[in-house]
């Protein structure tokens, strides 16, 4: 009785422990929450609802068919050989389970048994089979990590041949805003769904493999009933657990998009890393970004307070419960005297096939388990898969010239029903034509439906320069974005060359990553260079041109590769980006304050250059000393209005 009650007291010490350990968990969740509101929305993230919807239902299993056409394109192909290979190894994995199984409980036997000779030949065979059990096992991890790559480098390539078409990339970032932080979704949401689909394929066939094997064995030894019980329990049990995991898969897609603003702002850090040590601007930062990971922290805590909730469940049900199941099950034959498979036999007998029945319905009822447990896995996938196919939906959407973006300024134009302007994005047309640039009764407008000008006309022709000016925001950039095709056509005719005949020249010119030679010919590579006959010492004009002959000197060769941005100054930058425009030789260049850095000595002669060479300018900048460059000027005004008319002598006394 001392010892009963002894083990009482311990009982009653564990679940008061447990009961105490829930308590805090709860309570420290409630604390999370209310926490939460101090976490203020510093990103402006997707909206929670349909985008957010992630289930294992029907439209899940459509997304993942979706996304499997492209993993495994054909049926002859090295993705489907691995899954065949897969297969084969899982089914070689389970009949060795079974052989262990029975081996084992011989060498058990004989050991009770006190058979020297049995247990000798047993024991031998256990060490015959152990390098082809091992090779089994080690086939299998081989096979399932080759293809997690394999299905990674297919959809990944997939991705990028859409993400990188045209100007995709630039569109989802500035035109569209159903997706953001494209780079989380096409690096760590590639790779995790990659890893969850594979591990789901192994986690689900091997245990359907196990049920299929063990349910015939068992049939023969313990007869139908028993394995039918199991199924029945497995049918039950898995409905229920997969109904409350429902939340798994809207979680995961919030971690997720969690996860990318958290990278964003990082990023944002080092990318303006200059501008804000001159603001001083470490606190403000430090500030967004505590906020933004206490942000992802809080819905942390939730999620594993929801894995913890649904670990309980899951190891009642899917464990315990199938395990007393499988001792009901297994005991029935045993404990019925008259059942006619053990009336005559032996104690020997029975306990050898006690062993062996119970542990092939032990393995099942553990496969069967795993199956339950499979459901989990699934609706964490179903967040994956709801974010990948998102982002397969758009990219196409972008490359077939739909994009969707919140309008926020165009109810403002619309007060008014005379001044009523309906803007349908690419609505206008773009006739291509070489030497040309004329717009024709075109709305210049922002993706966001900031109308700047209502109806833009002028034409210019090669050998005319222009120079833009006006006030900022005034349109200057949003001219050039649609004349780079980067924007949209609200309307009216566009004429101009192709895209590879207008070149466009920023005021920080973009260092590509590679050698000196990259930096003059981008985005050419050197056996396009080769292609068009264009010499290195042509190029080495090029730089002298621009008076940056002396990089050469002083790196020694073309090959030579830097980290340009940073051992570029400003100026070199900038005449950098000169030289590379007197390589490509388009037939319009737009140059936007692309000479601020720049000496206005070596200024003047880039612009004398470029109408030597016969490239047409259209040139931002508020120096005085560039309007003798320019034939016509192009103003706007930044209320809508706009002139455009020939540079005089005057213009420029006005200008000066």
């Amino acid at each position: 009785m001392a010892g009963f009650s002894k083990y009482l007291t311990a009982r009653n010490s564990s679940i008061a422990g447990s009961i105490l350990f829930v308590l805090v968990l709860l309570k420290h969740r409630k604390r999370t929450k209310s926490n939460r509101g101090s976490s203020d929305l510093v990103l402006n993230t997707q909206k929670d609802g349909k985008k957010d919807r992630a289930a294992v239902d029907k439209v899940f299993f459509l997304r993942i068919l979706r996304i499997l056409r492209v993993l495994v394109p054909r049926v002859f192909c090295m993705e489907a050989g691995y899954l065949i290979f897969i297969a084969a190894m899982l089914v070689a994995r389970t009949y060795c389970d079974v052989w262990m199984i029975q081996n084992g409980t011989m060498i058990e036997s004989a050991i009770i048994g006190r058979s020297t000779k049995d247990f000798k030949i047993c024991l031998l065979k256990f060490i015959e089979f152990m390098p082809i059990i091992s090779l089994v096992n080690n086939f299998l991890k081989f096979g399932l990590n080759e293809l997690k790559l394999r299905f990674r480098e297919r959809l990944t390539h997939h991705l990028y041949n859409q993400y990188l078409q045209g100007y995709t990339y630039y569109k989802m970032g500035n035109l569209d805003n159903r997706v953001a932080n494209a780079d989380q979704l096409l690096t760590q949401d590639v790779e995790k769904f990659c890893n969850s689909v594979v591990d789901l394929y192994s986690n689900v066939s091997k245990p359907l493999l196990d049920i299929g094997l063990y349910i015939f064995k068992l049939t023969s030894a313990i007869g139908a009933q028993g394995p039918a019980t199991m199924m029945v329990y497995l049918l039950i049990s898995g409905l229920f657990l997969t109904r409350l995991r429902r939340p798994v898969g809207k979680m995961t897609v919030t971690e997720q998009r969690y996860e990318g603003e958290y990278r964003y702002v990082n990023s944002r850090l080092i990318t303006n890393s200059e501008e804000i040590a001159f603001y001083n601007g470490n606190k403000r930062e430090k500030q967004t970004i505590h906020s933004i990971f206490q942000k992802l922290v809080n819905h942390l805590h939730d999620f594993i307070f929801f894995r913890f909730s649904m670990g309980v469940v899951d190891s009642i049900i899917a464990k315990y419960l199938a395990t007393v199941v499988g001792y009901l099950v297994v005991s029935r034959p045993f404990l019925n005297l008259s059942h006619p498979r053990h009336t005559h036999s032996t104690h020997s007998e029975l306990l050898e096939d006690y062993y062996q029945s119970g542990r092939m319905l032990l393995r099942m009822s553990q496969a069967l388990g795993r199956i339950v447990l499979a459901g989990r896995e699934m609706s964490r996938l179903s967040g994956f898969t709801a974010r990948i196919v998102e982002l397969m939906k758009v990219l196409k959407d972008l490359n077939a010239g739909k994009y969707e973006r919140t309008m926020v300024s165009q109810q403002e134009k619309e007060a008014d029903a005379a001044e009523k302007l309906v803007l349908v994005p690419g609505s206008g047309q773009i006739i291509n034509k070489d030497n040309l640039i004329k717009f024709e009764n075109t709305p210049l407008a922002t993706p966001n439906g900031d109308l700047l000008i209502r109806n833009l006309t002028f034409e210019v022709k090669s050998g005319t320069n222009v120079l833009v000016c006006g006030p900022n925001g005034c349109g200057k950039s949003s001219l050039f974005r649609v004349l780079g095709e980067l924007w949209p056509l609200f309307g009216g005719h566009l004429t101009k060359p192709e895209r590879g005949k207008l070149f466009y020249v920023p005021q920080r010119p973009y260092m590509t990553l590679g050698s000196l030679r990259d930096q003059v010919i981008y985005p050419d590579t050197h056996e396009e260079q080769k292609r068009k006959g264009i010499s290195d010492q042509v190029l080495k004009e090029y730089l002298d041109n621009v008076q940056l002959g002396h990089i050469l000197d002083r790196e020694g060769s073309w090959d030579t590769v830097q980290d340009w941005m940073d051992v570029l100054s400003g100026g070199e930058k900038q005449r950098m980006a000169m030289a590379r425009l007197f390589y490509h030789k388009p037939q319009f260049a737009i140059l936007d304050e692309c000479t601020s850095a720049v000496s206005v000595d070596v200024e003047d002669y880039i612009y004398t250059h470029c109408r030597t060479v016969g490239i047409t300018l259209f040139t931002v900048s508020h120096r005085k000393s560039l309007w003798k460059h320019h034939e016509y000027y192009l103003h706007m005004d930044g209320r809508g209005n706009y002139e455009f008319k020939p540079i005089t002598e005057e213009t420029v006394e006005f200008g000066s």
